[in-house]
């Protein structure tokens, strides 16, 4: 579960590391793993789990890697693939870094075919956040929009199929969201009608909900390592 307020400094654990924790599904690091490969660009996965994010059309590569991310460009379906596509039907907890170029509909992860996504300022609305569990959709209307500034997205469901949307530790809103959630692609999918203007810093999934001790740790790992300030 998300915190309820800030933390106002940040406090990692001497020796701690994301992969500490059970159930880490990937873990794309702020500017790391970052490069070329053939015909494309590629992030490493550090997770331990080899389960990279690739691209090799050149229409989906945005701008490549700047800054320590990934950067989309504004109008196009820009995404990076899995290169090993998993599914979560139960609770699942996913940690992004992003900076929003814009709030207009910004698809930040999804499947291929569309069918799974999560979405902020869904049709231009700042506070509207839209998502699909497997084609059913759930729409939550937040306390505030995410904004245009760098911060840590947090979505989480539980074994209940709670939904929490946060932004830097703070809760904006929950629902109830059930279905199977395919995790393919960082980004927009390429059949998608809604696209993604942002800089993409950082990608941390689980594929379990974890404790609000476990939440901090690795909201305060990522904060640390991409000067958030929470």
């Amino acid at each position: 579960m998300l915190n309820q307020a800030l933390v106002l400094k940040s406090r990692v654990s001497s020796g701690f590391a994301i992969t500490d924790i059970e159930n880490l599904k990937v873990w794309f690091k702020f500017n790391t793993g970052q490069g070329a490969i053939t015909d494309g660009i590629q992030w490493n996965d550090s997770s331990g789990n080899n389960n990279h994010a690739s691209q090799t059309a050149d229409a989906q590569e945005g701008s490549g890697f700047s800054g320590g991310g990934f950067v989309t460009d504004a109008g196009n379906q820009d995404n990076l693939d899995f290169s090993t596509t998993f599914t979560e039907s139960g609770d699942y907890h996913v940690f992004m870094v992003l900076d929003l170029s814009e709030e207009n509909s910004e698809t930040f992860i999804s499947s291929a075919d569309n069918t799974s996504f999560m979405r902020f300022a869904q049709g231009g609305a700042a506070t509207a956040f839209k998502m699909k569990h497997g084609g059913t959709a759930l729409n939550i209307t937040l306390s505030s929009g995410f904004g245009t500034t760098k911060a840590i997205a947090e979505v989480s469901r539980n074994s209940s199929n709670l939904v929490r949307v946060g932004k830097n530790g703070v809760s904006l809103g929950t629902g109830t969201g059930s279905g199977t959630f395919g995790f393919e692609q960082i980004g927009a999918s390429t059949g998608a009608s809604s696209l993604t203007s942002a800089t993409i810093f950082e990608v941390v999934i689980f594929s379990s909900l974890l404790s609000a001790t476990d939440s901090e740790k690795v909201r305060n790992d990522i904060a640390d390592r991409n000067s958030i300030s929470l």
